[in-house]
């Protein structure tokens, strides 16, 4: 009898390891653009690629698999310009599948689960390709709107809501029930987004890319007047929490009261079995522009609500749903030239103009062709007709030459050996290319938009077309210049309202004193994000204390390794740098030592880890509760692991640290531990 395969087994585990911290890095990335930023920097089609690559390592590598591993949480973050609404239950999002054999496996798993040996009854609807929300009514008054953000804490939109004209201010005549909150989408139909963009353009502002970045950033205006200038639209498809003596025991019911209530469905759902959910989403695949709204979907439900609380849920999405989306949207169209983008830290893109091509209603003329290693596995070249994808929100990319219809004087395309922008030479590492000159015009610029950006100062109005005509004229070129703005300074810039001249000098004002793991962060030094500059910070407390650190003396910070040290030390020893940081005292920008954290008997410098589902509180809150007492949280066990908490379905951080003789509590021990 041969002997089992050990896992990992004749592969390199050190390069999927490394490819699985790759993919976790890039999906909690494009997490925070698509659900807090509302600037998606990637399409559908390639975040679900990675997101079942992901899938695939985990199950292929159990051991490999991160408790916090975005395959098992919900995506996004409430934005911190709203107040924040708490989800009662958690607004959990869906699982997807792509085929009609990922559905009938979706069946099979119900049945599995349930241990019923007939045919299941479904419910089935169209997936609204908007902004998810929550509305609450208090005997039948509207009170309260807001959005779904991270699944349990959203951002209160109330005002904005209240604007939409399809939502009821009140519902039920008389019959409504004591407490009522309902989830659904707000979206854009086809003519108010041609309408609104015809505006932006003769207004020369930025074009909305398609309804649903409109419907989110017209939804998330702190101005109500916004969104009520804009014709959103708004529809209901699930029941929060109801206060109610009316039983409601499946999804058909649910559907008939939210009518009675006079709240806004679909027009278009189903019920039946798995034959008739096939039909449907055949239908409106081949049917979806017919509609005058988007779609990217259909949604199946199990039908009768006592199955579906025997089915229950995962820490991220309901066992008894799942969205079955369209395929990504592809076309043929010509490579005409490629252009070269620099980045902040100097690395270069190269990114494909395009002949241009409808493709879903959009009309594409560029696409990322992510670095140089990627132009040389496609084989492509200038002149290629090319297949292109987009699966609705970005910039798409090119996933296929067509080498048979090649011209014969097709070009081939040549990383270049100098900086499209100051003429350096480029250095090459690794699979990238990047200019290193630090006087080089274009990373200088992309540093000043990144110091003002939401994940850098976070100075309110303040965006990138804002700065590119204020750095045109002059008038900012460098961070300390942004101190140094006056309200005759932005009233000089064209289309410059005294309102919002008003609005950005208060917003500056607000950002004069930070700090130092805010400052840090916003400083754009390579390798040093939002964690890492609050781990340095920490440790350091003081900005004169971390300009006198060495590299030996950095490194030895926990989870500081030497390119983040090299970085940092770099970064402030430079003549340029140092002058700047000089300037900032001049100009009144003041960098507050970070507060030490409140420190407890058993907490202090001890790393702490959580694996598995806590009850009581979320991972994050645990992780906060450490570090406000004075200890660590780490996302790894390892020898320098203090203690592991560990919830329900603990995993193999548990086994590991069983295995290292790490300190195991519960989390009923640790909140104890706390002061919980």
């Amino acid at each position: 009898m041969p002997c089992p395969s050990r896992e990992g087994e004749g592969e390199d585990m050190d390069a999927i390891r490394k490819r699985y911290e790759e993919l976790i890095q890039l999906i909690e990335k494009y997490n925070y653009h698509y659900y807090t930023l509302d600037r998606p920097l990637v399409d559908d089609a390639t975040y679900d690629e990675l997101m079942l690559e992901i899938i695939g390592i985990e199950q292929k590598h159990p051991s490999l698999k991160r408790d916090d591993s975005p395959a098992q949480r919900i995506g996004g973050f409430a934005e911190g310009t709203f107040s924040k609404v708490e989800h009662d239950p958690a607004m959990l999002s869906l699982s997807n599948v792509f085929t009609e054999d990922d559905l009938r496996e979706f069946d099979q798993r119900c049945k599995r689960f349930l241990n019923a040996s007939g045919d299941l009854r479904y419910s089935v609807e169209l997936k609204f390709d908007g902004l998810a929300i929550e509305a609450v009514y208090q005997k039948g008054r509207f009170v309260q709107g807001s959005t779904r953000g991270n699944g349990f804490v959203g951002e209160d939109v109330s005002a904005n809501m209240a604007t939409i004209k399809r939502l009821p201010v009140v519902i039920g005549s008389g019959r409504a029930p004591e407490y009522l909150s309902v989830r659904g989408e707000v979206f854009m139909r086809h003519g108010e987004f041609e309408r609104l963009n015809g505006i932006r353009e003769e207004n020369d502002e930025p074009l909305f890319a398609n309804p649903r970045n409109a419907a989110a950033g017209s939804l998330r205006q702190l101005d109500p007047s916004i969104s009520e200038s804009r014709d959103l639209d708004i529809v209901f498809y699930a029941v929060g929490r109801i206060s109610s003596e009316r039983t409601i025991s499946n999804h058909r019911e649910m559907y008939e009261y939210l009518q009675e209530l006079n709240l806004p469905v679909s027009e278009h759902v189903t019920f039946g079995g798995l034959d008739e959910a096939v039909q449907f989403y055949r239908y409106w695949h081949e049917n979806r522009h017919l509609l005058d709204y988007d779609i990217d979907g259909v949604v199946v439900k199990v039908e009768d609500f006592g199955l579906r609380e025997q089915l229950g849920a995962t820490s991220k999405a309901p066992r008894w749903s799942t969205a079955w989306k369209f395929p990504a949207k592809e076309a043929i169209t010509k490579l005409q030239s490629v252009d070269y983008q620099v980045g902040r830290s100097g690395l270069i893109t190269p990114v494909a103009n395009l002949a241009p091509i409808n493709i879903g209603g959009v009309i594409v003329k560029r696409a990322t062709l992510h670095n140089f290693n990627e132009i040389k596995r496609l084989d492509l070249k200038r002149g290629d007709t090319v297949v292109v994808k987009r699966a609705g929100d970005v910039i798409p990319k090119v996933i296929e030459t067509v080498v048979d219809k090649r011209p014969p004087d097709a070009e081939a395309i040549i990383p270049p050996e100098r900086c499209p922008s100051c003429g350096s030479v480029l250095r090459k590492e690794d699979i990238y290319i990047r200019c290193v000159n630090p006087d080089c015009e274009a990373k200088r610029f992309e540093t000043l938009k990144f110091f003002v950006s939401r994940e850098g100062m976070d100075i309110e109005f303040f965006g990138p077309e804002l700065m590119m005509r204020l750095y045109q004229k002059g008038r900012i070129r460098t961070i300390e210049d942004i101190y140094t703005l006056t309200r005759e300074d932005l009233l000089s810039v064209e289309r410059m309202g005294e309102k919002i001249a008003d609005k950005i000098i208060d917003a500056i004002d607000r950002r004069r004193s930070v700090n130092l793991s805010h400052f840090l962060k916003s400083l754009g030094i390579r390798n040093v994000g939002e964690h890492i500059a609050k781990v340095i910070a920490r440790s350091v407390r003081s900005l004169n204390r971390l300009q006198e650190l060495s590299v030996d003396e950095l490194m030895e910070i926990n989870e500081v390794g030497p390119g983040v040290a090299e970085s940092i030390y770099d970064f402030f020893h430079s003549d340029e740098n140092r002058a700047m940081l000089a300037r900032f005292k001049e100009i009144g920008l003041s960098v507050e030592d970070e507060a030490i954290a409140e420190t407890r008997g058993g907490i202090v410098d001890k790393t702490f880890v959580f694996t598995g589902t806590l009850k009581e509180i979320t991972r994050k809150e645990a992780e906060s509760l450490v570090e406000s007492a004075g200890g660590r949280a780490s996302g790894s066990v390892s020898k320098k692991t203090d203690y592991v908490v560990a919830g329900e379905s603990a995993g193999s951080k548990l086994e590991k640290a069983r295995e290292l003789g790490v300190s195991i509590l519960t989390e009923e021990e640790f909140l104890k531990m706390i002061g919980r």
